[in-house]
């Protein structure tokens, strides 16, 4: 929403200028207004390019806090472009220290959509290896402290779940992860895997369970619907629940909530 107003301000702005500077006809703003809009965005991401040249090949030993502030406001931008409007509820349950998010998975927009709303809290996720391959987006979140986790490789993936603990305890960041491990295509809830609940006993940190519904329909709504999307904190696990639990008892709590709240009907989780 910032980047989007900030362009849309210069944009006009710009048009104005060139249009009392040349003294040409007000019907040029109709084009000039959109030109200057495309080609400000144009200039926004080929900047982001060209810093990203400049980035190291491996990944950082800290996360970089102006590469998430890009991701936030790149973020915020495309999905008001893909006409998504997200609520979060139930965020005021999240605690003063840094926790392992989890959520069910339904699109490879659900982390996009906790990132862009998501303004008080530093947040990196762990995501699949292929991620970080996206030209130009892999190498900002990857230089945003975001992790790649190998699924064919437990090695690994534990080094992984490792880094990310010290994500959490050293840098006081939050970390989002996808217990399913992979998207439900129908909705349903697949088997929970303990990888998340092995970080938070790893780094000493609450757990906070969310539930995510709506971003399985950006793709088939855009451009002609606009797409609600609905994440809600449903409750925090504490570190005392989490230090007592063994990993399987967590991964049950926490699909179980997920579920109650997924079943539940709309207005009860208002």
């Amino acid at each position: 929403m910032v980047l989007n107003l900030v362009v849309l301000a210069l944009s006009a702005a710009g048009s104005v200028a060139i249009w009392l500077g040349a003294g040409i006809s007000p019907w040029w703003l109709l084009l000039l207004l959109p030109g200057l809009y495309v080609g400000l965005l144009l200039a926004f991401f080929g900047t982001l390019w060209l810093v990203s040249l400049f980035f190291p090949k491996q990944g950082p030993r800290r996360s970089g806090a102006f590469c998430r502030l890009v991701i936030r406001l790149s973020l915020s931008w495309l999905l008001l472009l893909l006409r998504v409007r997200i609520s979060l509820c139930g965020d005021g349950l999240l605690p003063d220290c840094p926790c392992v998010l989890v959520s069910n998975h339904r699109s490879d927009f659900d982390p996009l959509a906790m990132l862009a709303v998501q303004k008080r809290r530093g947040m990196v996720y762990i995501s699949k290896e292929e991620n970080f391959r996206i030209p130009l987006a892999g190498n900002y979140i990857r230089q945003a402290g975001f992790l790649a986790l190998d699924r064919d490789n437990g090695m690994k993936a534990m080094r992984t779940l490792k880094q990310a603990a010290g994500r959490l305890k050293d840098e006081g960041l939050d970390v989002g992860i996808y217990p399913e491990g992979t998207r439900s295509k129908t909705g349903e809830l697949l088997e929970f895997k303990a990888g998340a609940f092995y970080l938070a006993k790893k780094a000493d940190a609450p757990v906070a369970v969310m539930t995510t519904q709506g971003t399985e329909h950006i793709r088939r709504n855009f451009p002609f619907r606009r797409t609600e999307v609905r994440l809600h904190i449903c409750r925090v696990i504490d570190r005392e629940t989490v230090r007592a639990s063994s990993l399987e008892e967590l991964s049950a709590m926490s699909r179980d909530i997920i579920a109650a709240d997924l079943a539940a009907p709309e207005g009860g989780r208002r």
